[in-house]
């Protein structure tokens, strides 16, 4: 047997693996770690090419040796990364009012680098767009009845930088992250954790793009029209309310894992291109078109449409 098949069949063994013993609650597995580690997977995609051609028993030893070492070591650091990131830690910040430009001089950064953004919220604005862009980090966005936006960020080498445009009833908000030399970071022991707040008042387009990380975003109690998720070895939990009666959520991944909540009460229907992706939705009847609907679709005054596409990932809907 050929040095490639064997290749990608231990990699197709590897991620079917790991998602196989998330979804059982075996292992928590960091996806993001992963990004860390890109070097290392060019090594060995670059020896597979190499001895591809190859019938050598010392050329397969060497695919299957080094290939084998290298998920090894990238799954016990995932796992490892995994169980750290569910740690519980309490962190005190400095409130400080962000101005409208890409400045952020006037942000409180203390010695041990928490540094609060924010935005004052104006009553004229009934909609409102949020858009982040993140490298290797931790998003939270939970409600919040003070602010308009408030981020609470434990950064080191990241810097985020919050800019805010409005017209009439509208406003728009950018939420940036880049290193202190102005280029994006992806290093894991670097990773910006940032919480997030939204005010319950307008309503909500939330629209994050990401390298690698986590997001959990919980909008029970905001009305959010849209929300548009991006990544690449990421792990998006999202727990959509029912406070505005059509929703339209879309998900774009890599290598993710995606779990989206959604009220009982409400219709939902999914659209899913997953590639070699798994999927569970549970309480859900498969349609003669390939989506998926709630049995009361039709006849539920919210309408949540979920767009999931991915290579390799996990997708996974429930109903609270």
């Amino acid at each position: 047997m050929k040095a490639d098949k064997i290749f990608w069949g231990i990699i197709f063994v590897f991620i079917g693996g790991v998602f196989l013993l998330e979804n059982f609650n075996v292992i928590d597995f960091s996806w993001g770690y992963i990004w860390r580690f890109w070097p290392l997977l060019l090594i060995i995609t670059g020896i597979n090419i190499v001895f591809s051609k190859s019938n050598s028993k010392v050329g397969l030893i060497s695919v299957i040796s080094i290939t084998v070492i290298s998920l090894a070591i990238i799954t016990y650091q995932g796992i490892k990364d995994g169980k750290e990131n569910h740690t519980n830690s309490r962190w005190s910040f400095s409130d400080d009012d962000n101005d409208d430009n890409w400045d952020d001089s006037d942000s409180t950064e203390s010695a041990s680098n928490m540094t609060n953004y924010a935005e004052d919220l104006d009553v004229k604005f009934k909609t409102a767009t949020l858009n982040i862009y993140g490298g290797a980090s931790t998003f939270d966005i939970e409600s919040g009845d003070e602010k308009l936006f408030n981020a609470r960020v434990k950064e080191s080498k990241m810097r985020y930088f919050l800019k805010k445009t409005d017209s009439d009833s509208s406003a728009v908000l950018e939420f940036r992250s880049k290193d202190r030399g102005g280029s994006f970071n992806f290093k894991d022991d670097e990773y910006g954790n940032v919480k997030m707040e939204i005010n319950t008042l307008p309503v909500w387009d939330v629209n994050l793009k990401m390298g690698a990380g986590k997001a959990d975003f919980d909008f029970s109690q905001n009305k959010v029209r849209n929300i548009s998720l991006k990544g690449g070895a990421a792990e998006f939990d999202v727990k959509i309310g029912n406070l505005y009666n059509d929703v339209n959520l879309s998900a774009e991944t890599g290598l993710a894992d995606v779990n989206v909540e959604v009220p009982e009460a409400a219709g939902c229907k999914i659209l899913a291109s997953s590639g070699l992706s798994s999927k569970s939705f549970n309480n859900f009847i498969k349609m003669p078109d390939g989506s998926y609907e709630t049995s009361n679709y039709k006849t539920a005054n919210q309408k949540i449409h979920l767009t999931l596409k991915g290579g390799l990932s996990n997708f996974e809907v429930n109903r609270y």
